[in-house]
């Protein structure tokens, strides 16, 4: 899929915040607001409510990252621009 769509696929070490900063801060933040703050009784529980977790993060929860907005926010904007294509 990556080379049908001309994607170049870059690996980066584990644990190297420098090279891979933004998917660390993601799997942080994923860790402290659900992994940690939640229990699951089940693998359905678990997927129940990771599916009412995720939109929450990108379309209610501003990211300090982006300078606030919501991914799904920073998305649009991006994509009024002509900077991302569908």
């Amino acid at each position: 899929m990556l080379q049908k769509l001309n994607i170049i696929h870059k690996y980066t070490r584990v644990r190297r915040p420098q090279t891979n900063g933004k998917i660390e801060r993601f799997w942080r933040l994923i860790n402290d607001n659900f992994f940690y703050k939640l229990s699951f009784t089940s693998h359905k529980d678990f997927n129940t409510r990771f599916m009412y977790w995720r939109p929450f993060y990108n379309y209610k929860r501003p990211h300090r990252g982006i300078k606030y907005p919501t991914p799904m926010e920073k998305f649009e904007k991006l994509l009024e621009q002509n900077l991302v294509c569908l």
